[in-house]
This record gives C-alpha cells, structure tokens and sequence, in this order.
C-alpha cells in the first residue's frame, strides 16, 4: 500500500515557502506543492467528530477545529464533557445542556428551553472576537440512548404516525442545530461525539454534513475505525436499521485524522514517517480503499491527514484549555507538579489544523 503521496502532502505543509519545497525530496515525485495541498474535497457547514473509542483526541481536535473556524456552533454530546472543560477553561458550565435541549423531542410534554448556546469568549478569553459558540454536555447523557430507544418503540406503535414521529425524534439533532445557528448568525458546526454509537451520536450523524475521524497510531482505533464504517452501510447495524424506509440524511467521512504520528530522525530523513506511522498509514488506507463508498471522494490519499505530535502539544493545550494556535515554542507551563515545554514541533501542529481547517469548510 503506497502512502507516497500522504507524506508527500506533510512535507507540503510543512515548508516555509515553494523554495523550501523545491529543495525537498518529494518535489521529484510531486512537483507541485499546490496541487498536494488540495486535497479537492467537496466542502460542508457542519461536521461530528467522532470515532467509537476514547482517548484518541475527538475533544482536542473539536476544540482547535473551533477556534481556528471562529464563526461555529460547538456541541459537547459526550458524558464525559471533555471539550465542554476546555471551553470553559476547566469551570463548570452553566445553563441549558445538550440534554436538556434534546429531550423535548423524545418527552413531548416537555417545553423546549430557550437561549441553549453559549458564547465562548465570555468563558475563555482566548476565543476573544471569534464568534464561537457552545452547546455543553451533561452527565445525563449516559442516560439519553435508553430515553430515546423508549421514545422511538413509541413511536413505531403511532397507528399511522409512526413515520412522522420516527422522523422528528432522528432529526431532533438537525432541528435544534438550525434553530441555534439562526439565532447564533452561525454556519459552521462542529459536534463532539461519545465514544458509544446510541444515542446523541446517532442524532448527531443525520444533523451533520459529515464526518471527521480521529485514529490514533494503534491497532485497536484501526479496529473501531472499521466498526464506525460498518454501522455507516451494513443494514442489520442500528444506524440504518433505526431508519428503514424513511428519508434520512447519511453522512460520509470526510477525513480521517491519524493522531500521534512520529517521524523518522534519520539524518536526510525530515518528513519520513517513523516505522510505526508508516504501518498505521497504510493499515487506515486500506481500510478506507476497502470501503471508500463510505467517503466523500473516490482517492483514498484525499481521506488520510497525519496530525505531528499531538500527545505532546495537544496534552499542553488541553490540560491548560489553550488552543494549539495559541502556543509558542519554548513556552513553560507547570501540569501536575511537573514544568513541561511547548516544543517546536507545535508549529508542525499549528500548519496541520489550517491544512484540515482548509480542506472541510464550505
């Protein structure tokens, strides 16, 4: 499996200027540096981060995706409320939640509550003049998959209604999504998802143009990548069964975000991925050319974005709440007793996310 071009493209984005390129190694493969960096993907307002496994970085990257997009809606479906944290810089958020503007929908009793997001800015002083908004998560969520599985058997047993009311509870997600963009004047939205698939992260799959899956360098978020695409097109799976004969909205994966990339210190050797990125990045392009119906093109090398360092860079941002764009190399900070350092690889990160950001919005 070649995966020339994919470190082709790292070395793209990395360079400085197209001299810096022309001196590169893979200008004789790939002359034009332009072309590499676009990607030529179809372009979307509203995207869910998600892959179904923890700790891969799906709160980190929804956090930098937001402050580098400025004008977007962030939603925290996941318990755990980890993006809502740094949102908040670590504060406990107030207000409406996620399921308290959800369960309306599956409760018709209930009213729907009133003024839901929240300013970003006003809780984190970075997203100063952003026009970032947030929708934060709640413990409660771990209860939300078997509420909405009781609304929907409801539903199914609605003598000739059923359909109508199936419909409303699947598209409650992109219901309250457009509300809150009109009265937020945002576009863009990006919606942190749980690592379990019930629930708010199925809601969330017909709300959203699309998908963007971190996987880091391992075996097992190879394995739950491959799970993700199976419940996007295997029928029996609860996606698509839940929605058997209604007119739904399915979304495909716009990229996939290799997290905790190393590359190669061999003198010479700059953009060379290390032996086991170059394992993974050929592991993750199979599995996308083996089910490439489930992307947004036809080129598995469109799909495919090796993200440098993150475990170091990205546990400094999200243990201080601060965006990745906002670090400087040689930059301290003290994280459980210990003085850590922004290394220069953060500037390698900080090219990433704009290469991402560039490449998804419309």
């Amino acid at each position: 499996m070649n995966v020339d071009k994919i470190v082709a493209r790292q070395a793209a984005y990395y360079a400085n200027d197209a001299q810096d390129w022309a001196n590169s190694a893979h200008s004789v493969l790939f002359p034009r540096m332009t072309e590499l960096l676009d990607l030529e993907l179809p372009k979307h307002n509203r995207y869910a981060v998600c892959n179904l496994r923890g700790g891969i970085g799906k709160s980190t990257l929804t956090f930098n995706l937001a402050y580098d997009a400025g004008d977007v809606l962030a939603v925290d479906t996941c318990p755990q409320a980890n993006s809502t944290s740094f949102f908040t810089q670590g504060s406990p958020a107030n207000g409406t939640t996620i399921y308290d503007a959800l369960l309306p929908y599956l409760l018709p009793r209930m009213s729907f509550p009133s003024g839901i997001a929240q300013k970003v800015e006003g809780h984190n002083s970075y997203f100063d003049g952003k026009g970032a908004y947030f929708v934060p998560s709640s413990p409660n969520l771990y209860e939300f998959p078997s509420i909405m599985e009781s609304a929907l058997s409801q539903a199914r047993g609605i003598p000739g209604e059923s359909d109508r009311a199936i419909t409303q509870i699947l598209n409650s997600m992109r219901d309250l999504l457009d509300r809150e963009c009109r009265k937020t004047d945002t576009r863009k939205v990006l919606i942190d998802t749980s690592p379990f698939f019930s629930g708010a992260t199925h809601l969330s799959w017909h709300a959203v143009d699309s998908l963007i899956v971190p996987v880091r360098t391992d075996q097992q978020s190879v394995d739950s990548l491959k799970l993700l695409l199976e419940l996007l097109q295997n029928k029996n799976r609860s996606f698509l069964r839940a929605q058997q004969g209604l007119d739904l909205h399915e979304p495909k994966v716009q990229m996939v975000v290799l997290t905790h990339c190393g590359w190669s210190t061999r003198a010479g050797a700059q953009y060379e991925p290390n032996n086991q990125t170059k394992v993974y990045l050929k592991k993750v392009k199979q599995v996308i050319t083996d089910n490439i119906d489930c992307f947004t093109t036809d080129d598995p090398d469109n799909h495919i974005v090796p993200l440098d360092d993150f475990l170091g860079t990205g546990r400094i941002a999200s243990a201080k709440q601060i965006p990745i764009k906002c670090l400087s190399p040689q930059q301290s900070f003290t994280i459980g007793g210990q003085r850590v350092t922004v290394n220069d690889s953060v500037t390698k990160c900080q090219r990433q996310l704009s290469f991402i950001s560039q490449n998804i919005w419309a």
